[in-house]
């Protein structure tokens, strides 16, 4: 055994040097600079490995012990790794690896040894060499061949970088700041890192998001991907469309197009279009360095998006995978077809757009067909292929329908043939199709007779069969309700709370059997949007049982506290994953509309006013539902009452005051019937309160004057209530001074009475001037006292337009503040 052999040829001293390099390659800069854009780690440095491999083989080779004690010596190997991830100058450079062993031998005591034995040095070398060479090209991953290709760009990008350092040297002046004059001696040219600069100056990245799951087998569309391609250069043709059933392999096809073409294009994104095309766009505002002003709707925010990628240098690759609605797909065509630097590879089950260009993905063959079920299920034998086309062909030869029937088949039959394909026919013929997809194909049913169904339906058919393990179907259950693309191990291990060996065990059956692909090089798993929609409709009635853990984890990392932690990639990444729950799940449930305000609010924060609607209005669809089963449940109504507010603020935020009214009043009817029937509860109280103020301030911009300050009264005579029974509670008290300071501006500024107004600006102000002596800290405090005091100065001045300018700025920042 392996083992024993390292134990004869001093596996500790091995070891020892083994490590020693292992350090060498982790402490490298290049290296480290190479990992981190990959995202690897430096145990994927196999050099140790491949060097005991190689001392293996030439004990087989029965070398004599100096020659043994030679090449076990860390200075020998030390050469040996500069050949192999030195820098230019060694690397694959045989003279100085020669000259570094030479050295070696006159400066080692091992040496003499080799020198008294008459080895031949160069000649062991040499056959060394060769089998380490050997070992290496065995065993070389896919991560391996990443990390030398990035290597190899590397050594490219020396003008990148002059032309970098010329843009920043140019910046820097232009901004007119003194480390100019010392800027040849801060950066030495010779060690500047690309990514650097182009984080100072902003430069989009070539990839805009992360690249598509890489197939790992592609056979027979050798066709469609020449096809696809032709369709781009005829005619200068900008989109093209993949149409196709469910399961037919469009994503597959455009992902083997980005690996093919990749290199011809200046920059690439794979955009998940499950939840619209605009949506889908907006991701990639981070990437392009697009800011939105707060008051720009989704429209505003896509077009800006739009120019920005019209204006990258082409040509660019985007791709839309799952793009099935027809009508985003309308509403955007002509926003796409203004992308000319761009090509445009849609996946979608829309047979026709305009005059797009439609490529439709045929089934496979029968030939293609029958490789790719014997490719996961090898066992198959000759007599059962008549049987098998049979079937195939019914199925459509649909490319998802085969290979997850060739994995079930696999998983069954790994030891014995416990399940042949007559018997499935049989179960199949016994247990029905269930439908899932409009998409039909032909399916033997029945005694000998053909009949119309779905692809997804043998999908169901072996989700019976299969009989998946509770553990089983509770992952699956998750992971129908996350974005259909692939997920982290780790970030799913989060999602889920699970630490149990259980866990790796009922995921490895998943993948085992066809319902969940895994991605070896990231650790990611991906489950089909065809498994997902089974899952849903066949977990129905545990479906929001299982996923409760991951709802509160969802909804704890986008609470308040969480979200403004400077945190904000990891905020962006939770709502993404939030908001498919909450729209994959349609049963009533107060954790997900917590859920949906809590995404409502990243998009507030973020400035996105279109989704922000779209979270709140699900929220309130929740909290109806919820309230028409149990209209007497408080918690609900209050929650119903808050789905409201958020949705009038988000209406006036779009100036859509009438609109903003209606829900506000909505607000305040529900509140006021929380109230009178607990009239002991200070939240509903202060709840009432509030909903007066968005009334007196929406009626106040509607022109409505008398209705508003009917409001604020009623606003003011609540706070007072609250104050007077809650004096040390710091939040009734800011309250009460906010109410005097709405009245006291609607008295200033319509009723034009200062002697009312001088009254309640003076009564905010005190309040305000106390709470900021008690809470130093709390710089806000300081903010509302000084406007307080400029507010009566006002009052007090004859009119200067400078200090009324100046008066309108603090006022509309207070007006931000509270709004």
């Amino acid at each position: 055994m392996l083992s024993d052999l390292l134990i004869n040829i001093g596996a500790s001293v091995i070891y020892d040097f083994a490590r020693a390099i292992k350090t060498k390659a982790a402490r490298s800069e290049t290296v480290q600079v190479v990992l981190k854009k990959l995202g690897a780690s430096p145990t994927l440095h196999d050099f140790p490995q491949r060097y005991v491999e190689a001392l293996v083989e030439f004990r087989f080779l029965e070398k004599s012990p100096a020659v043994m004690a030679f090449f076990r010596e860390e200075s020998i190997a030390e050469v040996f790794y500069d050949f192999y991830y030195g820098d230019e100058s060694k690397r694959n450079n045989e003279p100085a690896l020669l000259s570094g062993i030479a050295h070696c031998i006159e400066a080692l005591k091992v040496g003499d040894d080799i020198v008294a034995g008459k080895v031949d040095v160069e000649a062991e070398v040499k056959e060394f060499w060769g089998a380490f060479r050997q070992k290496v090209q065995e065993s070389r991953t896919l991560k391996e061949v990443e990390v030398e290709q990035a290597l190899g760009r590397l050594t490219t990008k020396t003008d990148d970088i002059r032309e970098l350092l010329k843009a920043f040297l140019a910046l820097v002046q232009a901004q007119g700041k003194s480390e100019i004059q010392v800027a040849g001696k801060i950066y030495n040219i010779e060690k500047i890192d690309n990514a650097f600069f182009g984080e100072l100056l902003k430069k989009t990245p070539r990839f805009l998001t992360l690249p598509p799951f890489n197939p790992d087998f592609f056979i027979g569309r050798d066709n469609d991907l020449e096809a696809v391609e032709a369709n781009y250069q005829k005619d200068n043709r900008l989109l093209v469309l993949v149409n196709g059933e469910g399961g037919i392999g469009k994503t597959t096809l455009a992902a083997k197009y980005w690996y093919e073409h990749e290199d011809r294009y200046r920059h690439l994104a794979w955009l998940y279009s499950d939840q619209g095309i605009g949506t889908a766009l907006l991701g990639l505002a981070d990437k392009l360095n697009v800011q939105f002003a707060p008051e720009a709707d989704e429209e505003t925010q896509i077009r800006l998006v739009t120019e920005a990628l019209n204006n990258l240098d082409n040509p660019c690759l985007l791709v839309f995978d799952n793009a099935n609605n027809s009508a985003d797909l309308e509403a955007h065509y002509i926003r796409l077809n203004r992308l000319t630097n761009c090509h445009i590879l849609l996946t979608s089950r829309v047979k026709r757009l305009q005059e797009m260009k439609v490529y439709e993905v045929k089934p496979l063959g029968k030939d293609d067909a029958t490789a790719l079920l014997r490719k996961y299920y090898p066992k198959i034998n000759d007599d059962e292929l008549p049987l098998l086309h049979d079937i195939l062909h019914a199925l459509g030869y649909n490319t998802l329908v085969t290979e997850v029937l060739a994995k079930n088949l696999a998983a069954f039959n790994r030891f014995s043939n416990q399940y042949s394909l007559e018997e499935l026919l049989k179960d199949l013929q016994k247990e029905g199709l269930l439908a899932l997809k409009n998409k039909a194909v032909k399916i033997v049913y029945g005694s000998d007779t053909l009949r119309t169904a779905e692809p997804a339906e043998i999908i169901g058919a072996m989700y019976d069969l299969a009989k998946l393990s509770d553990k089983e179907q509770y992952l699956l259950s998750n992971l129908s309700v996350l974005p259909a693309e692939s997920i982290p191990y780790d970030l799913l291990k989060t999602l889920l709370r699970v630490e149990e060996d259980s866990f790796d065990v009922a995921l490895n059956r998943l993948e085992e059997k066809g319902w969940l692909d895994f991605r070896e090089d990231d650790n990611s798993f991906k489950i089909s949007p065809v498994i997902q929609e089974i899952t849903r409709k066949k977990n129905a009635a545990r479906l929001l049982a299982d996923c409760q853990v991951m709802i509160q984890v969802l909804t704890n990392g986008l609470n308040e506290e969480n979200r403004h932690q400077d945190n904000y990639q990891t905020a962006a990444l939770l709502t993404r994953l939030g908001e498919t729950v909450i729209y994959a799940i349609h049963v009533p449930d107060d954790d997900v509309a917590t859920l949906s305000q809590n995404i409502g609010q990243y998009h507030k924060d973020t400035g996105n006013l279109g989704l922000m609607m779209k979270a709140y209005q699900k929220m309130a669809d929740l909290q109806a539902a919820l309230c028409q089963a149990e209209p007497d449940n408080a918690h609900f109504k209050n929650g119903l009452a808050i789905s409201y507010e958020k949705l009038g603020e988000t209406h006036t935020s779009l100036g859509n005051l009438q609109q903003a009214l209606t829900f506000f009043e909505d607000f305040t009817r529900l509140m006021k019937e929380l109230y009178e029937a607990y009239p002991q509860n200070v939240d509903f109280k202060n709840g009432l309160a509030i909903s007066y103020e968005k009334l007196g301030s929406t009626h106040t911009s509607l022109g409505n004057l008398q209705q508003a300050l009917t409001f604020f009264e009623d606003y003011n005579s609540l706070e007072k209530e609250l104050y007077e029974a809650y004096p040390q509670n710091v939040a009734f008290k800011n309250g009460l001074a906010v109410s005097y300071s709405q009245l006291g501006r609607f008295y200033r500024d319509h009723k034009k009475d200062k002697q009312k107004a001088k009254i309640f600006f003076e009564q905010c102000r005190d309040h305000w001037k106390e709470l900021s002596g008690s809470f130093p800290d709390f710089i806000q405090f300081q903010n509302y006292y000084r406007w307080a005091e400029n507010a009566l100065s006002e009052l007090e001045r004859k009119p200067n337009f400078r200090i009324i300018n100046f008066f309108k700025w603090s006022q509309a920042l207070f007006d931000w503040v509270f709004k």
